[in-house]
């Protein structure tokens, strides 16, 4: 092993005892951690096959895809993904007069296939332990400001010293709240390509309602092309580019999948705070998750007035209304969760128990006996703080001239050259494309309303007290004038008075509402908030760091592995159902015939299209049949460990091929972020076997399906 902290985590995976297939881990070290278990449960693939370091393995199909995780499924660079992962990218090809949100887009051969900007697809080339590098120069007489800046300073040489020669990135990510350090190295391609997408009534069907939720029967998934240059490598987009030749790809299978059946996640989690403390994970959903919900329901409720009633505006914005949503639902679901899994006494008695083991050893209780009293009078320092740092962002940093107003300001800050000039307005139009004034005017007004309601007077801005002091503490008639007024509000008056930068065009900038409204917000949290909390913070990352170590050294009982922090992990379980509440039993799939149950004209996330119902009608479900052709599988559930990240990412069976694609949790599962619960905790996939019938059948792109050379079918579930 490569460092000490390497060794004692090993052993102490020796001496766990299993108790749940929880976890997301490290593919690395699966054959030194988990792989025993995986084989248990039903996996025949080797761990060189999954992760090798040398050879080709499933690694290298799997895909870092924006924020998302794809996989790739034909030796031409074919990729699927969620829909709601390619979502910014349907929604910016999208117009009145080509709609793929609303119609979908199947690229008829590979000359049709659509450029989709600002997204990319990096592949992992290597995963290495960097953890003496980083902590070379570290040592005990080191205050935390001190650790932090030399292991900053270590990682920024490391990242220069090994970045490759071309589209390469380099990362070096903490595990283990900091006791660890990994590098990774990816290979970056930014030439994408559209290749097909069901319409949103099928790709978001259920929309913001059935979001989080069990039974399922959304076709969350889109396809896209990596293209790369003549010799294989990444490039911009050009005609000339070829479709990429991976080294690998995920083979697809119809065979499907059975309860009790084993299933693996391969993706990219984003985040989790798995050994968050009882005081922490209190504030989280009895305080801050509270505040956001509420903030960001005034934010949906005045989308949706305007959506509801304007199909270009619905259009314009709907990718942000699925945005705030998204979130908005998870940290209800948290709450939901945690309280009904009892998951803050849970920790309580986790700590108590800790405590206790502690006085089993002197030298323990000397290194940590006061750890836990520590946590709580910092946790209890840092809430006021913690709740403006989450009011803030989720009201004022929520107006979208506000907003643009700030990305004026850093590049003003530079001198405002006439190149930052150019990609400001550049960026500026893309900005306006998918703005409307009356909603933002009305955000504008509830946002500012709750900020100065619910954060304490101190921590009030100057800007605001000033203006509504001046409009007679009306906000409406405060956004009135903003909104009138302001340089920002169109892009005709920004570009007018950005190119002729003359003296009353650079004082009327210069004194933009918004731009005021930014700098006096943003000088108030750099004043009052930031330096305390900036202490404050790094003593509880301090303070977190060296809680995971004393759990690691102290705690031969549980199963440790690092927290999400969107680098490349397996997660593993089985196909199965749940009971959510007393007298439901939930099946672990969803079929074709569900969804014409929900099937609703009225409702704007339920309304199925009629390409579907027309094959559903004729029965006409070609191999993708199963209870004797009589229906389509849709939805699968099973106890996968995932997060936000692992959207996108392939579900594989014991054989290692494609049976599904991830792309959310059930609501109560969404706790996992911060407590994992067996009985609970579900991940929901869409079956591969319904993205094959949509694109095959529904709406006829054999050639896409042929690509993929899938597996014949083995049984019929």
């Amino acid at each position: 092993m490569k460092n000490k902290f390497l060794v004692l985590l090993l052993a102490i995976f020796m001496l766990s005892s299993v108790r749940a297939d929880e976890g997301m881990w490290v593919p690395l070290l699966l054959e030194q951690t988990r792989y025993k278990r995986m084989q248990e449960l039903g996996l025949m693939l080797t761990p060189e096959e999954i992760y090798s370091i040398s050879g080709t393995s499933l690694k290298d199909a799997v895909v870092l895809f924006g924020g998302c995780t794809g996989v790739v499924v034909s030796d031409k660079g074919l990729l699927l993904t969620n829909h709601h992962c390619g979502y910014g990218q349907i929604q910016a090809l999208s117009s009145l007069e080509n709609d793929y949100l609303t119609d979908g887009f199947w690229a008829r051969s590979i000359d049709e296939e659509l450029p989709a900007r600002g997204i990319t697809a990096a592949f992992l080339q290597s995963m290495d332990d960097v953890t003496n590098k980083v902590m070379q120069n570290v040592n005990a007489q080191m205050n935390e400001r001190q650790r932090t800046d030399s292991i900053n300073a270590a990682i920024a040489r490391l990242i220069v010293a090994y970045q490759p020669e071309g589209s390469y990135r380099v990362e070096i990510r903490p595990l283990y709240k900091g006791n660890q350090y990994f590098m990774y190295i990816y290979q970056v391609f930014t030439d994408i390509r559209l290749v097909g997408t069901p319409p949103s009534a099928i790709g978001k069907f259920g929309g913001d309602v059935d979001n989080w939720t069990w039974p399922r029967h959304t076709g969350d998934f889109a396809i896209f092309r990596i293209y790369a240059d003549k010799d294989n490598l990444p490039a911009n987009y050009s005609p000339d580019n070829q479709p990429y030749r991976p080294k690998k790809h995920v083979q697809v299978t119809t065979s499907g999948i059975n309860k009790g059946e084993f299933t693996m996640v391969y993706g990219y989690p984003g985040a989790t705070n798995q050994y968050i403390t009882s005081h922490e994970l209190d504030f989280t959903v009895n305080s801050e998750f509270p505040a956001r919900i509420a903030m960001r329901t005034q934010r949906l409720e005045i989308m949706n007035s305007y959506m509801n009633n304007d199909r270009a505006v619905a259009i314009q914005y709907s990718a942000k209304r699925a945005s705030v949503s998204n979130a908005w639902k998870r940290w209800q679901g948290v709450i939901r969760g945690i309280g009904r899994a009892n998951g803050i006494k849970g920790k309580q008695e986790y700590e108590e128990n800790f405590i206790r083991n502690l006085q089993t050893n002197p030298q323990w209780v000397r290194s940590y006996g006061n750890l836990h009293e520590e946590i709580r009078k910092n946790s209890e320092e840092l809430a006021p703080f913690n709740m403006v740092m989450a009011y803030y962002p989720e009201t004022v940093s929520t107006i979208e001239l506000v907003t643009l107003a700030g990305r004026y300001d850093a590049i003003s800050a530079d001198g405002l050259s006439e190149t930052a000039v150019e990609n400001f307005l550049n960026a500026a139009a893309g900005f306006y494309k998918d703005y409307s004034s009356a909603i933002d005017r009305d955000i504008f007004v509830a946002m500012m309303q709750a900020y100065r309601e619910n954060v304490p007077q101190e921590y009030h801005f100057e800007e605001m007290e000033a203006s509504l002091k001046k409009h007679r503490g009306s906000f409406d008639r405060w956004a009135d004038e903003a909104y009138s007024k302001s340089v920002f509000r169109s892009y005709q008056t920004l570009h007018a008075a950005l190119t002729n930068r003359t003296k009353r065009n650079i004082n009327a900038v210069e004194n933009d509402p918004f731009l005021a409204i930014f700098r006096s917000g943003s000088k108030m949290i750099d004043e009052k908030i930031r330096p305390r909390y900036s202490i404050l913070t790094l003593q509880a990352d301090s303070l977190s760091r060296i809680y995971m170590a004393a759990q690691l050294l102290t705690d031969n009982q549980k199963i440790f592995y690092p927290d999400a922090n969107r680098t490349l992990r397996v997660s593993f379980g089985t196909m199965d159902g749940y009971s959510p509440a007393d007298a439901i039993e939930y099946l672990p799939y969803t079929t074709l015939n569900g969804v014409m149950e929900k099937d609703n004209p009225n409702e704007y996330d339920f309304r199925v299209p009629e390409a579907l119902k027309t094959v559903y009608q004729k029965n006409d479900f070609g191999r993708y049949g199963i209870n004797n052709g009589n229906t389509v599988p849709v939805c699968f559930i099973a106890s996968n460990h995932t997060a936000g990240g692992n959207s996108g990412s392939p579900v594989l069976n014991y054989k290692g091929e494609l049976i599904g694609l991830n792309f959310d949790r059930v609501w109560e599962a969404t706790m996992s972020d911060f407590v994992y619960d067996i009985n609970q905790c579900r991940n929901i996939s869409v079956d591969i076997r319904y993205v094959l019938f949509v694109t095959e059948i529904v709406y006829g792109a054999k050639w896409i399906v042929e690509e993929m050379n899938l597996t014949s079918l083995a049984k019929n579930n």
